[in-house]
């Protein structure tokens, strides 16, 4: 008679366990969270966003970068990558809120109406060449988990 009912299992047993595991850690290429600081001439910028572009142009993951330069961009495939910055959607020339809107004659709009955020105090003018991912001089290699890169602009 085989011994496979008491040997066997266990060797299964012990394949399972090693195969639970590999597929806990995963074998893919996976994914990373990037965070850090995007400064323009050593000067923090305000607003706008960071774009991490796959190779081959594959994908775009985005991320907001806050008032105080700061910005964090999750689940980007790891690997090399090229980082994209654009400020313009900040430009207030090129923002148009509320288009033709006028308070009645001899009124105010109230104080609670808003056409958005002040974006006079955030826009910060930067080379449309780092918002295009065929131009940018930016890139940088992700790994899994969670990393600091902080973009510095020239």
């Amino acid at each position: 008679m085989p011994r496979f009912p008491s040997r066997g299992w266990r060797s299964w047993g012990a394949l399972l366990v090693l195969l639970a595991a590999l597929g806990v850690c995963g074998c893919g290429p996976g994914y990373g969270t990037v965070s850090g600081k995007v400064s323009y001439k050593e000067i923090p910028l305000k607003g706008g966003t960071v774009t991490f572009v796959g190779a081959e142009g594959r994908g775009g993951i985005t991320g907001t970068i806050k008032e105080d330069g700061s910005y964090t961009v999750q689940k980007v495939p790891t690997g090399t990558v090229k980082i994209c910055v654009e400020t313009e959607s900040l430009n207030p020339a090129k923002r148009s809120g509320f288009p033709g809107y006028k308070p009645p004659p001899g009124q105010k709009a109230p104080e609670s109406f808003s056409t958005g955020p002040d974006t006079r105090k955030l826009y910060v003018p930067i080379s449309v060449f780092y918002a295009d991912p065929t131009t940018t001089d930016q890139t940088y290699e992700v790994k899994r988990g969670s990393q600091t890169y902080d973009i510095k602009l020239k």
